[in-house]
């Protein structure tokens, strides 16, 4: 009978407790609704509504992770603020550089409305617009990016690219794990466009200009330049190679990379998301072209997608020899593997490295997925512009606060989405 009674009991404390939960979220909920409210409405002279639009669902999840406080993160003298309250704070600053940043340079150069002419091919890379880089970053990330991608290069430095950036820092971050991007490019046939080029890698010092034209068929020209840059002015352990396009898990990345240096730094890595038994085009009017004098087989060797691939620095003496013993082609990627290959390298295959780049259907794309789908991977392709900013608030949060994607990894629509393609 008392067994009885005690069980009764638990369970009207049980449903006491749910509800005063309830009502505490449904309260925490008004409040920050007012806050994001107000936090648009003091942004409304600066911002477009359709940029407001796109933002919003990160400057909301920014307000509700503002209530949660890590203890473990204190400042050297006076009160303690909590990572997730910085990031909130830092949210409306990063956004106002980013909109003021279209209105210099992107600007001028929508102003000028600058058209560039039919490109030729080149081969000259020998040529560099930036020193070396100081502290020597534990990873280097190389960056491809077209000349016109001016807000691309601005958004990533905004968020994943630099780690002086507040958001990037912490009690995890050390010289151990420390990070630099460069972002490579070629030059076009547009005098203003290469002018304000210049004065983009003037005033950011995060840019190497190589002396060949900026063409599709170039992009191995691009990789053989920062390449060359790096043995020549850094020296760093790893480097990852990516797109403009794609937001790198920056975090998460050189964490991985310190567990790898640390129990298998003696083995080379070239690691991402390896491609097998893909057919050497030989299509003239295919822009993946590539003569039988360049490559005599009929499928290239095993290599890792060009969107992101990481290897070790010290690879470098030697796949510079490679380069000028392996025909340069241009599929940039399969021309990289070859370059493996020849000194006796096998790429890894890593899924969480461009995970869905190879997904068929609209179903399974990047936009439908669920958000928490985008915490794990440590590249992803497709995210442009102000959206590198977003998805790397949201991928911070969902890290520091894991029971936001606890709900929806158990959902039934999200097991439908495969993990990997």
């Amino acid at each position: 009978m008392l067994t009885d009674c005690l069980t009764h009991m638990g369970h009207k404390m049980n449903k006491c407790c749910r509800i005063r939960y309830l009502l505490l979220l449904a309260s925490l909920t008004g409040f920050m609704n007012l806050v994001y409210l107000t936090f648009l409405a003091d942004l409304r002279d600066t911002l477009e509504l359709y940029t407001m639009q796109r933002s919003s669902s990160s400057v909301l999840r920014r307000q509700i992770a503002s209530i949660q406080i890590d203890a473990d993160i204190k400042a050297a003298t006076g009160p303690s603020l909590s990572y997730l309250e910085l990031l909130n704070l830092d949210l409306k600053e990063l956004v106002q550089r980013y909109m003021a940043s279209s209105q210099t340079i992107a600007k001028q150069y929508e102003l000028n409305n600058l058209q560039e002419e039919p490109q030729e091919e080149q081969i000259l890379v020998n040529h560099f617009h930036l020193s070396r880089c100081l502290p020597v970053p534990f990873l280097l990330i190389m960056v491809h990016s077209n000349p016109v991608n001016f807000m691309d290069r601005e958004s990533i430095r905004l968020s994943w690219g630099r780690e002086d950036n507040p958001v990037n820092q912490g009690s995890w971050t050390s010289s151990e794990r420390s990070w630099k991007t460069v972002f490579l490019v070629g030059k076009t046939n547009s005098s203003k466009l290469n002018n304000l080029l210049r004065q983009e890698a003037q005033v950011y010092k995060d840019i190497v200009i190589g002396d060949f034209l900026d063409t599709y068929r170039n992009l191995s020209l691009k990789t053989l330049l920062g390449l060359q840059w790096t043995s020549r002015y850094c020296k760093p352990k790893y480097i990852l190679k990516t797109d403009d396009d794609c937001y790198v898990n920056v975090l998460s990345l050189v964490q991985w990379l310190q567990e790898y240096h640390v129990t298998n730094g003696s083995r080379p890595l070239y690691a991402g998301n390896i491609q097998r038994d893909m057919e050497v085009v030989r299509d003239k009017t295919n822009r993946y072209y590539v003569s039988v004098m360049d490559v005599s087989r009929h499928k290239y060797p095993p290599y890792a997608s060009g969107g992101g691939y990481v290897f070790s620095a010290n690879l470098l003496p030697r796949l510079l020899i490679a380069s000028q013993e392996v025909p340069i082609i241009p599929v940039e990627d399969a021309c990289f593997g070859l370059y493996m290959q020849h000194i006796g390298i096998k790429p890894l295959h890593n899924n969480k490295i461009l995970p869905y780049v190879f997904c068929d259907g609209k179903e399974n794309s990047l936009n439908e997925r669920p958000l928490c789908h985008l915490r794990d991977p440590l590249v992803l392709h497709g995210i442009r512009d102000i959206l590198q900013i977003q998805t790397h608030y949201n991928v911070l949060l969902m890290t520091f606060l894991p029971t936001i994607c606890s709900y929806v990894d158990n959902q039934s629509f999200s097991r439908n989405f495969q993990q990997s393609c």
